[in-house]
């Protein structure tokens, strides 16, 4: 009989910030609950902001190989694709079975296609993705589980009020459209610029809208000119890196959550493999305008918890922002459906449930520890 698994994490980074990494905590924190923190080992690649070189790179290949011979795993588990070659070549030296996270674009297009076939299962955050897996990289179809996203309970414990937003950035009177994203040049897919383009359009009808931003990056000076360009740059609202002490507050404060992301399937792949922002927002009852394509149509679900627009066309987008404003009823029930359904299928007691079931399928537990549906003995003990 198996005793618990030994389970050595292969991750990307703890430091920067953004939607994979936040998952990886979330996925940390639940399999320490699950199977105690003596059960799981971390090996991280980037040990600072900056990517790795070459020789961090060599490091940290080495460190994952010492680790599997002496912490012996039960299970190698990699949170990205670019990471998993290591946990193919553990795999061949030690026989130790390892999952890959599939996150979106990553694995879209040009991947390595054999650390993917090697995996004994990979996880991933979408249908969407998941298709992408088998259709591109001819990964076998009962090889990939679904593991989707889940908010953080203390998202929602700021007790920063949504007026300090408010005086932060002058929105007295104003109704607030609200993206949050980081503002790099490879994350233009998610279609600052497109709303930049509505807002100009919105204003004609509605002039006291306006827009907040927040993050930051290289590509935060072109959207800037953007705004000027486009003469809206006194109701667009770069509110930089905040502290997530500060995220709520943003929340609270907006009307409408924006951000129709683009997709493309030709390489370099881009776009939203889930977006958890959605559910972020959806979490404080705002309704979201996504995006059609990718991800993004299974974290907000069209007429139900927000509405998905062609995310090219910034007419589309205006129009969709305009229907909503001037409904105010509408927006408000998209808003409490969005709260429900985050709450109720994007709950980290979920997430966790999902990864006890999942390993349990792939034979990781013992009889006694996998006795219960879906991972409940493991939530129960």
């Amino acid at each position: 009989m198996r005793t618990t698994p030994r389970i050595l994490v292969l991750a990307t980074d703890a430091r920067t910030r953004g939607g994979i990494q936040r998952y990886t905590h979330l996925l940390l924190e639940s399999l320490r609950e699950l199977f105690g923190p003596e059960a799981v080992r971390v090996r991280f690649l980037w040990k600072g902001a900056s990517p790795p070189d070459v020789w961090e790179k060599g490091t940290f290949a080495l460190s994952a190989l010492c680790d599997g011979w002496r912490f012996r795993p039960t299970v190698i588990l990699s949170t990205h694709v670019g990471i998993a070659r290591v946990a193919a070549v553990m795999k061949a030296a030690f026989g130790i079975p390892y999952l890959v996270l599939a996150h979106g674009d990553e694995v879209w297009g040009r991947a390595p296609t054999y650390a993917l076939r090697e995996a004994e299962a990979i996880l991933s955050v979408s249908r969407f993705t998941a298709d992408r897996l088998i259709s591109r990289h001819r990964v076998r179809a009962e090889r990939v589980r679904l593991l989707p996203p889940a908010l953080d309970p203390r998202l929602g414990r700021s007790s920063i009020p949504p007026e300090r937003v408010i005086e932060r950035h002058g929105l007295h009177g104003q109704r607030v459209l609200l993206t949050v994203g980081r503002l790099t040049r490879a994350g233009g897919y998610k279609g600052y610029d497109t709303v930049m383009r509505a807002l100009a359009r919105i204003r004609r009808v509605l002039p006291e809208v306006a827009y907040v931003i927040v993050g930051d990056g290289d590509d935060r000076p072109r959207l800037e000119r953007v705004a000027r360009e486009l003469g809206v740059d006194t109701a667009v609202h770069f509110a930089g890196d905040v502290d997530d002490a500060w995220l709520p507050a943003y929340y609270r404060s907006c009307d409408l959550f924006v951000m129709p992301s683009r997709v493309r399937l030709v390489d370099p792949c881009e776009g939203e493999g889930f977006g958890i922002v959605y559910l972020e927002a959806a979490a404080f009852g705002k309704p979201a305008i996504a995006g059609r394509e990718g991800g993004s149509a299974e974290a907000v679900l069209d007429g139900v918890t927000g509405v998905l627009v062609n995310p090219s066309d910034p007419e589309e987008v205006a129009r969709a922002v305009l229907e909503l404003f001037q409904d105010d009823a509408r927006r408000r029930w998209l808003g409490a459906q969005a709260r429900e359904r985050a709450w109720r299928e994007f709950a980290p007691e979920r997430f966790r449930q999902n990864l006890a079931a999942i390993f349990g399928e792939l034979g990781f537990l013992s009889e006694r520890e996998h006795s219960g549906t879906s991972g409940e003995r493991w939530l129960a003990q």
